[in-house]
């Protein structure tokens, strides 16, 4: 006995049958069936082939699946229920399959098989799909490639536009028109992106800023007998200065493979390099160094276990390789693979190993491949990372274990708040020394220390590379008789801040005996003091080093040499001092430091403003020089600066000083300085500055001041730039302002409220003032206050009743002149805009006056064709914001009398307009076209009959004259006649087109009413023919 099926409602065919049966349904493998009935291993139903034909197949031939079931009885349909990307990869395979063997009947070769090889991928796609073996970020990259195929494909095959959001397919009953269409267009885009590869050009919400390249050491394809150090860097060719501090790999006497002993030991990576260092001119440069004997010899190579340790070992030059990284550079925007490359090393003379990797790279023969065997390079794997290193980390958890850091030799170019970083590098570059009466030169080594305020040798604090423990001392290489000897080692120096203040860094000088038995002997030492009196650290750039002469190191147990200067430059020093130690004249060691500290500062001018309090009579002077200082100086100290600038900007009772003026003008360039991308990620440290540190309950009168006189004076001064940036910054300002006041209000209960809201009047009231001037003059400055004005009402309705804010903003547009120049049309349009895309928009009483003020606006630049596209763009966001509110409202089952209220508003004012525009420049080639008539669409697809019964009213009058209403309906028809001749919207955008026609159908209905009511006399029989 048959029985009608509840839940078995849908299946997939898993083998072929032939129907050989009585009322058997053929079937082959993959095909979808419907079942309706059951019995005794049988189901009858049909194929969603061709749902005409009924029939019966075996239950063991079908795979059920979960589906959701429409309209349950006769005319029930059946979805299944699976990802939605997924069925659509099934239902375009399906459509596929049908047009591909047309193409091989029609025999367009080249077509038939570039589809048949897509939808091979795309079947294997499915396949990896529907296991549920990816993870989340593989099954999202994945869905992207499948829609990128996908959309290649009907764009190839002439079909239509799939629109979409992401991965999966809209439904266009779900949103607005002018949504559908913004869909639309970002669908068309990316459908132009995709490629047969299945490659998809995704458009980048921001340029990736910061990279970071992972290097991977392999092999070390050399025998050299002694333990081996291989100093890693990168480097810049065209500037010729390395970017980054160096990483160590330590190899063995015994080779490479001994040395590995826990994971990633060999590994490391270069953060934080920005876009202007990865060029065609960066490098990989590759220092090998022996750490042995003095003389290298090839007998050398041959290791005895149980040979005696060598008393002495000197760190001696090897070799240098390089590896251009043009190739790694070409994937800094998206992936990159992980590339496998070997260096060749090369030797050449040891006076010239601290340039022998540019003589390599500009390949001047001055060098030869290193004689031993084997001899096969250096192995490295490299690859980019991009965006965040904390995002990295997260996502590459075991990548980064036990990994070493190599920083970069400065500052990234997005500068991350949090960032806590206190390294001083010194460079030791060359040396210029007597020959002490030898006829051969010396064998100079360098010991670098550093020694805190009591004279006391700090333990662990330099670092000779990354990727080692740190080190109390540093030694540096030698280079075999030579009294000019450069060395261009980088060392880096970590010192916690409260030991910077009194500490310095000595060097000493030892000439070491090629005799291994024989000690290293001192003969003269420098040093460099690392922060000046004023507490400003020591600055970056070259320092050419006094050497005083010493052999006995008991002699600088004490440091008595703290009163000689030295260098030439050095305040501190006694010039003229004689001592225990004397100066060689003739001798001098080069040095370059590089500070890249968040907590210290080599600026004088800084550390004044700072400690402003020990030197009040120089606070004008230190803020002119503030306005002068370097970017990242001020943004690295933000909040040591605000609560200055804060503590400088009004008394203790909230009165003004005389340095007002110029701390406000100083709290401006710094609140502009943050605009920059460089700064970006500042924006938020600013924000919790204010809501968590900040503590001027009283500032706020002397900023609402500041601002009135910036808006008071604006046309008695010819310099517009302080003004422009005051105005530009008034989001921050405000932020100030409200927090302050909050906190007043904290502390004294509410006190001067009226006080407040009157300063608030009079700011707003000299704004619209200077917004009413008509002088070319203030024209930047009247377009940089529309344009951040919105976000101030947005700060304000925390203080202040919603209403009062929203009035202040319809004031401000309405005391616009209304003949107005380009530029401020665009500022006037935008911060409309912006104002309907705030907060005010969306509590109801508010919306309704915002609204009526903005439609008003609208209305105007409608009918004189003034900035379409932005006039569009508003209308499209208030339209999308009611049709959200509309539905909701629906799905609640509720009524929205303000929502309603806000379509009458609108249709009312604007559509009669919106008909004319787009009748005048429907047959013109303008691309705004396209938006404006979804725009129309969408008020048809608010309106109701209510609305249109308002709009007849309105447009006959209080004297009922039909000639309005006729023009409109003239125009109406005009208008629908134009959009079902003309093509609007591409051929493939058939979804927009089926919604359009479907509103339009609706709205002719409605259109008709007055046809019939107004303008036909059913007593006479008569109609107005012109209609």
């Amino acid at each position: 006995m048959w029985i009608p099926t509840k839940t078995k409602k849908y299946g997939v065919a898993v083998y072929n049958w032939r129907g050989d049966t009585k009322f058997g349904l053929s079937l082959e493998i993959g095909e979808t069936v419907q079942i309706l009935e059951e019995c005794q291993g049988w189901y009858r139903g049909f194929s969603t082939k061709n749902r005409a034909v009924k029939g019966i197949f075996p239950q063991t031939y079908i795979y059920l699946k979960n589906c959701k079931v429409d309209n349950e009885g006769l005319f029930e349909s059946v979805v299944p229920v699976e990802d939605p990307v997924v069925r659509e990869v099934t239902l375009v395979l399906r459509e596929w399959g049908d047009i591909w063997k047309k193409l091989f009947v029609d025999r367009e070769v080249y077509k038939f098989e570039t589809v048949g090889k897509v939808m091979r991928d795309l079947l294997e796609w499915r396949r990896q799909l529907v296991s549920g073996t990816l993870t989340q970020d593989q099954t999202r990259e994945l869905k992207l490639k499948i829609i990128g195929k996908i959309d290649w494909g009907n764009r190839k095959l002439g079909l239509d536009l799939v629109a979409r959001q992401g991965a999966e397919m809209v439904d266009p009953d779900s949103m607005s028109v002018v949504e559908l269409y913004q869909v639309h267009v970002l669908s068309a885009e990316n459908s132009q992106g995709a490629s047969s590869r299945g490659t998809l050009k995704k458009k980048e919400s921001k340029k990736i800023l910061t990279h970071h390249l992972y290097l991977c050491m392999r092999d070390f394809g050399h025998h050299i007998g002694e333990d081996t150090e291989i100093f890693f860097s990168l480097y810049d060719a065209k500037k010729q200065k390395y970017i980054s501090e160096r990483f160590l790999v330590k190899i063995s006497k015994e080779g490479f493979s001994n040395y590995i002993e826990k994971l990633h030991i060999n590994c490391t990576v270069f953060t934080d390099l920005g876009n202007t260092d990865l060029t065609k001119d960066t490098y990989i440069i590759a220092h090998v160094m022996r750490i042995g004997k003095m003389l290298y010899s090839e007998s050398s190579k041959k290791t005895d276990k149980n040979a005696p340790a060598l008393t002495q070992v000197f760190k001696r030059p090897h070799g240098v390789a390089v590896q251009n990284l043009s190739d790694m550079v070409s994937h800094k925007d998206g992936d990159s693979e992980e590339k496998e490359f070997t260096l060749k090393v090369y030797q050449g003379e040891e006076k010239d190993f601290h340039q022998l990797h540019e003589l390599i790279i500009r390949q001047t023969g001055k060098y030869s491949a290193l004689s031993c065997q084997p001899n096969y390079g250096i192995i490295l794997s490299l690859k980019l990372l991009h965006g965040e290193l904390k995002q990295i980390k997260e996502e590459n958890p075991l990548l980064f274990k036990n990994m070493s850091l190599t920083n970069k030799l400065g500052f990234p170019d997005v500068i991350m708040p949090g960032d806590v970083r206190n390294d001083l590098y010194i460079l030791l570059e060359k040396g210029e020394f007597e020959r002490g009466g030898k006829s051969t030169g010396k064998n100079i080594e360098v010991t670098i220390l550093v020694l805190d305020s009591e004279k006391n040798i700090v333990k662990n604090c330099l670092w000779g590379a990354s990727g080692l423990e740190g080190t109390t001392e540093y030694n540096s290489m030698i280079i075999y008789h030579h009294n000019s000897p450069s060395w261009a080692e980088n060392v880096r120096l970590t010192l916690p801040i409260d030991k910077f203040a009194g500490a310095h860094i000595r060097l000493e000088y030892r000439h070491c005996s090629t005799r291994e038995k024989n000690d290293k002997k001192l003969f003269g030492f420098s040093f460099i003091r690392l922060m000046d009196k004023e507490g400003a650290a020591v600055l970056d750039g070259q320092h050419e080093l006094y050497i005083y002469k010493c052999e006995d190191a008991d002699k600088l147990l004490n440091c008595g040499y703290l009163s000689f200067p030295y260098w030439s430059k050095d305040c501190e020093g006694n010039h003229d001092a004689i001592g225990t130690f004397s100066r060689s004249h003739k001798e001098v060691v080069v040095v370059k430091t590089l500070l890249c500290s968040t907590k210290l500062t080599q600026n004088v001018d800084l550390l004044s403003l700072l400690r402003w309090k020990s030197h009040p009579e120089r606070i004008q002077e230190s803020l002119q020089r503030v306005l002068r200082l370097g970017d990242e100086e001020l943004v690295k100290f933000l909040q040591d600066v605000l609560d200055a600038l804060f503590a400088l900007f009004s008394t203790e009772d909230g009165n003004s000083t005389q340095h007002s003026g110029l701390v406000f003008h100083v709290l401006v360039s710094i609140f502009s300085l943050l605009d920059e991308s460089k700064f970006q990620h500042f924006k938020p440290v600013l924000d919790a500055y204010i809501k968590e540190h900040f503590a001027a309950a009283l500032v706020y009168k002397g900023l609402l001041t500041s601002v009135q006189h910036c808006a008071d004076w604006v046309l008695s001064t010819d310099k517009q730039e302080p003004i422009q940036k005051c105005f530009k910054s008034l989001e921050y300002i405000f932020k100030l302002i409200i927090q302050s006041r909050m906190l007043f209000s904290r502390a004294t209960g509410g006190q001067y409220e009226d006080s407040f809201r009157r300063d608030l009047q009079s700011v707003f009231s000299a704004l619209n003032n200077m917004m009413g001037i008509a002088t070319s003059v203030i024209i930047p400055t009247q377009v940089a206050l529309l344009l951040s004005i919105s976000a101030v009402y947005e700060l304000l309705i925390d203080v202040l009743p919603i209403m009062e804010v929203t009035k202040w903003a319809v004031l401000l547009l309405d005391s616009l002149p209304r003949e107005l120049p380009a530029q401020l049309v665009q500022a006037k349009l935008m911060a409309i805009k912006n104002l309907v895309t705030s907060k005010i928009f969306q509590e109801d009483d508010s919306r309704n006056m915002l609204l009526a003020n903005a439609c008003k606006h609208l209305r105007y630049h409608l009918v004189h064709r003034d900035e379409l596209r932005l006039c569009t763009e508003i209308l499209g966001e208030i339209l999308g914001f009611l049709c959200k509110q509309k539905k909701h409202c629906e799905e609640q089952g509720k009524i929205n009398n303000c929502i309603h209220h806000d379509v009458d508003t609108l249709c009312i004012n604007t559509f009669d307009v919106l008909i004319q525009t787009v009748l005048a420049i429907i047959d013109k080639n303008i691309t705004v076209i396209g938006q404006l008539v979804a725009c129309l669409i969408g008020c048809l697809q608010l309106f109701d009959e209510f609305h249109y019964k308002r709009l007849w009213e309105t447009l006959m009058g209080s004297s009922h004259d039909r000639k309005p209403l006729k023009d409109f309906l003239m125009r109406a028809f005009l208008v629908f006649r134009q959009l079902v001749k003309q093509e609007v919207y591409p051929p493939d955008w058939l979804v927009i087109k089926m919604v359009a026609n479907n509103v339009m159908l609706k709205a002719l209905q409605e259109l008709a009413q007055p046809l019939a009511f107004k303008f036909l006399d059913t007593r006479t029989g008569y109609f107005d023919k012109e209609v």
